[in-house]
């Protein structure tokens, strides 16, 4: 500027223009945060949707009655173990293979009987007082699940057929104390079971089904 007249007319545009910047600033940080805020709720709605697929996964998963894992968790833990007992087939030494995967086929006697002349009440108080039971017994990198009506499954990971057999026994023994709650007394003498054991070793090839049909092949001589 030549004279002070010009420099105020540049200062003035240049104040108009710092103004206007100013308030362009203000309105990028407002939708910023509005942006912010919006992402956020977005974050926290996400993990609502994500904390509920996790529990209808649960519950798909989950018998409803004896809250361990029905018949599809029981498959998908199957999946795991049996893939689980391949892959440390090759990362080991010989000597030091896993023993196994095992499995107790569980089955309540005399359930039919127990609904005629208790009721089916009593029936489902057996159920649940099983599954609690032989959760309790079973180690803590075992699992147990309904198969479906009375049966239950019991998947025994690194576990050999003598292994196996223990297990059982030990379940056995656990479940022919257990009393009933009914009406105002327990009913005991009632939850007795029959079990077969069978059992998985590396380079095998078997599948889970097979696996199950020979446990119930053992279960059936155990019946008789």
């Amino acid at each position: 500027a030549d004279s002070l007249e010009s420099l105020a007319g540049v200062v003035r545009e240049m104040v108009e223009e710092t103004r206007t910047v100013q308030v362009l600033v203000q309105q990028t940080q407002g939708r910023l945060q509005e942006e912010h805020a919006r992402a956020s709720e977005l974050t926290a709605r996400v993990g609502e949707l994500e904390g509920e697929l996790r529990r209808l996964s649960s519950e798909v998963s989950t018998d409803q009655l004896t809250q361990i894992a029905n018949r599809r968790g029981l498959l998908q833990a199957f999946d795991v173990e049996c893939a689980r007992l391949q892959r440390a087939e090759g990362d080991v030494p010989d000597e030091n293979k896993p023993a196994g995967l095992s499995i107790g086929l569980l089955d309540i006697d005399n359930f039919k009987k127990l609904n005629d002349e208790l009721g089916h009440s009593a029936g489902d108080e057996a159920l649940k007082a099983l599954a609690a039971t032989v959760s309790k017994t079973l180690r803590p990198t075992d699992m147990v699940a309904r198969y479906g009506g009375e049966e239950f499954v019991a998947i025994l990971p690194d576990t050999d057929a003598q292994g196996a057999l223990g297990v059982a026994q030990a379940c056995h023994a656990a479940t022919a104390v257990q009393a009933i709650p009914h009406g105002h007394s327990g009913v005991s003498g009632w939850v007795t079971l029959s079990i077969g054991v069978a059992t998985m070793v590396p380079r095998q090839d078997s599948t889970p089904q097979a696996l199950l049909q020979a446990a119930d092949a053992m279960l059936y001589a155990a019946k008789a």
